[in-house]
């Protein structure tokens, strides 16, 4: 398949990184839609997705604060002269929240796949049960890959993440107290190894993991506290679970600390992953109010399977939609959804529809890291981070399959970051960049609270030959999206190879 690149448009290299005013008038048409610059105050009308009945036309206020004043048909603004945007027929979403990736592995692009598959993340993180090690996947925090791993998801409508490193001014960082960018919450704890096993440790029938585990007192001081729990398909990564959720399973302390069960299963525990969770373990999780992250495409390409999403559902656990990271994962948010939907087709049945895969990027996000006072929902109070679709034929399905061209407008807290240029140019913001997305003429606004341009991330990345920022179309190499069985099939003359599931001395 043909792979057409992100293309940069500049317009003239004397318009890059200046305004792009000199295209406004009041009142511009821009592509369906009808927009008046102005200010401080925002109304923009077009169909407007809740929770609630049939989605229809409607409109939102955000004000001066940056807050969602009003939603309603009667609403209007409180001062003079607001901006307005008014697109029928677009559709008007909370912006989506990833609440899980590590970007700190932007430049760290996938490699072709050679269908090895994994029954536990050591296997892969340490080369272990004979099984390759992923030894390129080394974290890189220079500023400017973070920058642009967060830009990956700016462009496909993501407002929040969670992400173990984070780049000012860009999207909200909700484990960064720097990074909340006016959320007044706690930042959460992200937890890669609860158990203190990094260095590889697999049990299955003990809890003698490392000698610093993760306590319940941890969870309980956490705004949440997001923790990879069995990723894996065996019985080494359920063990996890059951060292995780009593104290009765492991009463024996191991000499120099550590060593038995603890049961870090409450309310502010999120699990990531939970692959290895079986129908008795969710049953937990509910009764605990546990949340879920869900990552398919990571999960797939490295296991072959993934968490019983449809489980998790029947028993009413709130599951969010996470990436993940690159070297696995999906790109981007519109990577993620198209995962999400091809499992949904081939291996589900068409069980989740759209809305349900729209609440997993919104609601289920805030819910995961607790912040949904504020993000998740369009309702009166909570923070303008609103994303501006182009109009689809069911208003859920212009969110879940667009991609970062099907994306008009991107706003954290009332401030435009991304959209189409056109629009873009009919408010009259100052500095802007100009790109193309998939054929579409768009504008970057983020110089406003982060020190780098588009223009000279675009060149040292390319120097650099980063993954690309975003693609018309699946990218290079992009991880399968696909089951054991399904993998198998695809390559016969390769044998799958999956190690056992062992205990580790």
């Amino acid at each position: 398949m043909r792979i057409a690149i992100l293309v940069v448009s500049l317009l003239g290299p004397a318009l890059l990184g200046l305004a792009l005013p000199g295209l406004a008038v009041p009142a511009a048409r821009a592509a369906g839609c009808t927009v008046t610059p102005g200010g401080p105050e925002t109304v923009i009308d077009a169909i407007v997705l809740t929770d609630g009945p049939a989605p229809g036309y409607g409109r939102v206020v955000v004000g001066a604060d940056g807050r969602i004043a009003c939603v309603g048909a009667a609403c209007r603004a409180a001062g003079p002269s607001p901006r307005r945007i008014a697109c029928p027929g677009y559709v008007l979403s909370p912006g989506l929240i990833n609440p899980h990736d590590h970007i700190d592995f932007t430049g760290i692009a996938p490699l072709p796949d050679r269908g090895e598959r994994f029954v536990h993340r050591h296997e892969w993180r340490k080369g272990l049960d004979g099984h390759t090690e992923l030894k390129d996947a080394v974290p890189d925090h220079d500023p400017e890959l973070i920058a642009w791993g967060e830009l990956r998801m700016l462009l496909s409508g993501v407002t929040a993440m969670v992400g173990e490193d984070m780049a000012p001014g860009l999207v909200r960082n909700l484990d960064f107290a720097t990074g909340l960018d006016g959320v007044p919450m706690r930042p959460v704890t992200y937890q890669i190894f609860p158990l203190d096993d990094a260095p590889g440790i697999m049990r299955t029938r003990d809890c003698d993991y490392g000698h610093h585990p993760s306590g319940p007192d941890d969870v309980a001081a956490s705004q949440a506290f997001l923790a990879h729990v069995a990723e894996g398909t065996g019985d080494a990564a359920r063990n996890e679970f059951r060292c995780l959720s009593t104290g009765l399973y492991d009463t024996t302390p191991q000499p120099g600390g550590g060593g038995t069960s603890q049961d870090l299963m409450q309310p502010h525990m999120t699990i990531l992953h939970g692959v290895g969770l079986r129908p008795d373990d969710l049953a937990v999780l509910r009764r605990r109010g546990v949340r879920l992250v869900w990552s398919p495409r990571s999960n797939l390409a490295l296991y072959g399977r993934t968490l019983d999403v449809l489980a998790a559902r029947r028993l009413g656990i709130p599951v969010a939609l996470g990436t993940d990271w690159l070297p696995s994962g999906s790109m981007n948010m519109s990577r993620e959804f198209a995962c999400a939907l091809q499992y949904d087709d081939q291996s589900l049945h068409g069980a989740l529809d759209m809305r349900d895969l729209w609440r997993m990027a919104t609601m289920g996000g805030a819910l995961a890291t607790h912040a949904d006072a504020w993000l998740g929902s369009i309702a009166p109070g909570k923070l303008a981070d609103l994303v501006l679709f182009h109009p689809g034929a069911d208003p859920f399905a212009a969110v879940v399959r667009a991609t970062p061209a099907g994306v008009a407008l991107v706003l954290r807290g009332g401030h435009v970051l991304y959209g189409d240029a056109a629009l873009i140019a009919g408010l009259a913001l100052p500095d802007c960049e100009s790109l193309t997305v998939g054929g579409v003429a768009k504008a970057l606004c983020i110089r406003r609270d982060q020190p780098f341009s588009y223009a000279m991330l675009r060149a040292d990345m390319g120097r650099r030959h980063v993954y690309p920022l975003a693609t018309d179309g699946p990218p290079p190499n992009e991880p399968p999206c696909e089951t054991l069985a399904e993998t198998s099939a695809r390559l016969p003359d390769a044998p799958l190879t999956a190690g056992r599931s062992g205990s580790r001395p």
